[in-house]
């Protein structure tokens, strides 16, 4: 009776380790950081066409650290089960002038001031 009393508690022992390690990656992946594989040329140059495999933290937007240029992965609006890369060119009250045409005139100039807690982004 001895030896299988060891037996579970030395099984025990090494499940919880696991158990532990377990919860470690999920709340590193969830919380702090998770690796992403990022393709398609809406990025180029800065990300590879043929795809990238990019680190993602996750804390930058929870206290509000997000500025322009930065990259951002969302769900697409199109299809959430993808992820879509993304360039911030906007924060709240600012004034971002585009043109949908640029080789014609100036006449397709649109001026866009961004709404508060928000952000405009960039990219396909």
């Amino acid at each position: 009776m001895r030896q299988w009393t060891s037996i579970a508690k030395e099984t025990i022992a090494r499940a919880s380790i696991v158990v532990k390690f377990l919860c470690f990656l999920h709340v590193t992946d969830s919380y702090l950081l998770s690796s992403n594989h990022v393709l398609g040329p809406s990025m180029l140059p800065t990300l590879n066409i043929t795809g990238d495999v990019v680190l993602v933290e996750h804390l930058s937007h929870r206290i509000g650290k997000l500025g322009s240029g930065d990259l951002v992965l969302i769900r697409s609006p199109l299809d959430p089960k993808k992820t879509v890369t993304k360039r911030i060119v906007a924060m709240e009250g600012d004034k971002v002038t585009f043109s949908l045409d640029p080789i014609r005139n100036h006449s397709s100039r649109s001026l866009v001031v961004w709404p508060p807690n928000s952000f405009g982004s960039l990219g396909q």
